[in-house]
């Protein structure tokens, strides 16, 4: 489920070169545009428009020729494009070369610099929030662990496969357990000291839960604190929630409904919905602490303080507009700052930069909309001091 590296993400932003491209385009999982070659197309026009700035900036036609070759190459990839998500991140300049499939949208953008354009690619490094899915029948339990970007299945050791397990005794905690109906077709029903004889539908199934659940809190969750979504027929939600040990972390709306035979990407579209809340908690946070310190030196939304600031390590908390710039130069040694209200010869974004300087000072990036922003700012920040 990692996108992109810490590291990779690092050599992104410390590249520098006299041509570092940077092209994001929109793409698609399905339908016409992936049967039309729509998003290659698109590719393909932005290395044309590159094209056209490097001609400007006097280099040879073998020159750029030589440059944009990669990108020429991914455009001749039938392979690759029939397998896209949903945005499409591509860096290159000499000798360097870097194609990034991104789980989320985003803007259409061209971006010829010294420096690679990296801040649409924060949210896939500043997201660190996780949460568990767990898939209940009768006849199996599935768990996975899943992030903003995707979900994985992830195999317990031990887990029951369903009230019907092959697995006739197991030691656990010094107890001997026997889980009845085995496919052997041995044995009763002695579970716990339940006695012989066939408990009643309701009963089996929390004797079953409770093994799962103490199975998945031994291994995996006695140290969580992650969101559990459960899944599954809708009776059973409350058997299980009811005995869990991790009840305080489960999510009050389930899934409901036989999951069993659901895709992956059907299940993480379902959960996704269920834990948006739970990922925008971060920044609801931060927006919070910067309303209540509003009227004190600790915030502030004029670019002139901010750029700066982020560049000294000085922020806790950056606020930017997603797919907005503002263009000029930042002298760090000499703390001089030039925007210019259009790009000019030399500028850079330095909303892209003042993203960098904070996360790589240890600080959290938020891209919002502007209607997010405080006072619909272009660029605001909670100060460390």
């Amino acid at each position: 489920m990692e996108i992109i590296s810490k590291n990779e993400f690092a050599e992104l932003v410390n590249f520098q070169g006299e041509n570092c491209i940077s092209i994001y385009i929109p793409t698609h999982r399905s339908g016409v545009e992936v049967n039309e070659k729509q998003d290659a197309i698109v590719l393909k026009n932005a290395l044309q428009a590159v094209n056209t700035d490097l001609q400007k900036k006097g280099l040879t036609s073998n020159e750029i020729e030589q440059l944009l070759k990669p990108g020429f190459d991914l455009y001749n990839n039938e392979i690759f494009w029939n397998s896209q998500l949903d945005g499409l991140a591509v860096f290159m300049t000499d000798g360097f070369f870097k194609a990034i499939q991104l789980p989320f949208a985003v803007k259409e953008e061209v971006y010829l610099n010294h420096t690679f354009f990296v801040s649409p690619l924060l949210p896939a490094i500043t997201n660190k929030e996780e949460f568990y899915l767990l898939v209940l029948s009768k006849h199996d339990a599935q768990f996975y662990q899943g992030n903003a970007f995707g979900l994985q299945r992830v195999l317990v050791e031990g887990l029951p496969n369903g009230m019907d397990d092959v697995v006739h005794f197991e030691e656990k905690e010094d107890q001997q357990l026997f889980r009845q109906g085995s496919k052997g077709g041995h044995g009763g029903s002695n579970f716990h000291g339940h006695g012989e004889g066939q408990l009643d539908d309701k009963a089996n199934l929390a004797i079953y839960f409770q093994e799962v659940d103490k199975t998945l809190f031994t291994e995996v969750l006695h140290d969580k604190h992650a969101p559990l979504v459960l899944a599954g027929v809708e009776y059973l939600i409350p058997i299980y929630k009811g005995l869990s040990k991790y009840q305080q972390y489960i999510v009050d709306d389930p899934i409901t409904g036989s999951q069993e035979h659901e895709s992956l990407n059907g299940l993480f579209e379902k959960v996704r919905e269920k834990v948006a809340p739970y990922f925008k908690e971060r920044t609801k946070k931060a927006l919070l602490n910067y309303y209540n310190q509003i009227a004190t030196p600790l915030t502030s939304s004029m670019p002139e303080k901010v750029i700066p600031a982020s560049h000294y390590a000085q922020i806790s908390d950056l606020f930017i507009v997603k797919d907005e710039h503002i263009w000029g130069k930042f002298n760090e040694a000499d703390n001089v700052l030039e925007i210019h209200p259009e790009k000019q010869e030399g500028d850079e974004c330095l909303l892209n930069k003042a993203a960098v300087k904070t996360f790589a000072n240890g600080g959290d990036v938020h891209l919002l909309s502007k209607e997010e922003m405080p006072k619909e700012s272009t660029i605001a920040a909670f100060m460390r001091f």
